[in-house]
């Protein structure tokens, strides 16, 4: 019994190498493909980038009476790269004193908007 643990742990050890090189390439390839996903979200989400800033603000001031506070652009990446797109955060101070955040996509122009 001795013999065959200790002869499976010399397989083990000249292996070893092999063992580590074979989960340092899944490892690699697997951060690849990862970052390649990300990338064609980006790709695509700037190849539909139809709205500007300033354009997402009057969309907003058109649909919410108030004061722009603050613009943020993010990206929304989507289970399919292809349907990616960048969104306009914007929050606006209403007229009684309220807080007021409108998404607008920068692909569609269209809002959605969420009390806060």
């Amino acid at each position: 019994m001795k013999d065959v643990i200790k002869s499976m742990q010399e397989k083990i050890k000249s292996r070893k190498k092999v063992i580590i090189m074979a989960a340092s390439s899944i490892i690699a390839l697997g951060i690849i493909a990862v970052g390649g996903y990300i990338g064609l979200g980006y790709y695509y989400a700037s190849q539909n980038n139809n709205y500007t800033e300033s354009q997402a603000k009057e969309i907003a001031l058109s649909h919410v009476d108030g004061e722009i506070l603050t613009i943020t652009k993010e990206i929304d990446i989507e289970d399919n790269p292809t349907d990616s797109e960048y969104e306009y955060e914007i929050e606006v101070k209403t007229a009684d004193n309220l807080l007021q955040e409108v998404a607008i996509s920068s692909r569609t122009g269209t809002i959605d908007l969420d009390d806060e």
